[in-house]
């Protein structure tokens, strides 16, 4: 709750603008499986890869686990520079995840949203109810309907019922379903964006242009958002030592 008011105040309530404000955000189609996002840190800048190849509400909910983090494991990653997804770090993956939760959904704020578009009893919620209730907090179908469930607004002897629909078996069904009441499908499809700060270009020209950083590093920091060093004018050096 604290941590949205801090950003309310700064007229920030988007959680990609919210991530814009505390690290270079970088959005782009990754192909690697199970990877949804990653936070980093680099020459003393966080910066938060989000994987577009993923649903738009999958990547926003992933974008507030990473933005947990940079908020409260920022010591860990000037340390360490990633987090890296094993037994040592299981804790705060999991509170991550809470608070992605809580901050996209927050308890008070479902309840009311719930009560004024759905309003019906916990044994009889529908698949088109969590279409109106994910649409409304901008996050995934599954990711809502778990958050009714933790809330007792649904039954969790429901959750196999409704959860069905989400597969990648019924994702046509899904679809159809969300523009029936009324809602694009933004949300269950891929943006396959690559949405890349100007500053994070500047940035690795900048400490390039320092010494701070190989011609290799610059290379490689440029290629993973889609550019080259030529595409600045850099050529590559005859001498360098890594």
């Amino acid at each position: 709750e604290n941590e949205r008011i801090r950003f309310a105040r700064k007229g920030l309530s988007d959680i990609f603008d919210i991530l814009s404000e505390v690290a270079f955000l970088i959005r782009k189609p990754l192909d690697i499986d199970g990877l949804s996002g990653f936070s980093t840190y680099f020459e003393k800048q966080f910066i938060v890869y989000l994987n577009s190849n993923f649903t738009l509400g999958h990547e926003r909910y992933t974008g507030a686990h990473e933005l947990y983090h940079i908020i409260y494991n920022d010591y860990i990653l000037t340390k360490e520079k990633i987090l890296l997804n094993d037994e040592k770090h299981k804790t705060e993956d999991i509170k991550a995840e809470v608070f992605a939760s809580e901050f996209l959904m927050p308890e008070d704020y479902v309840k009311e949203v719930f009560f004024k578009i759905v309003n019906v009893d916990e044994n009889s919620v529908l698949q088109r109810h969590i279409i109106r209730m994910h649409n409304h907090f901008k996050v995934s179908y599954k990711a809502m309907l778990k958050r009714l469930i933790q809330l007792d607004l649904c039954s969790i002897n429901k959750y196999d019922e409704l959860v069905d629909i989400c597969s990648l078996e019924n994702i046509e069904k899904l679809q159809s379903l969300t523009r029936r009441e009324g809602y694009s499908i933004d949300l269950i499809t891929p943006s396959r964006e690559t949405w890349v700060p100007k500053e994070y270009i500047e940035f690795v020209k900048s400490n390039y242009e320092r010494g701070n950083i190989s011609y290799k590093n610059m290379k490689n920091s440029l290629e993973f958002v889609g550019l080259t060093p030529e595409k600045f004018g850099y050529d590559y050096p005859q001498q360098e030592e890594y």
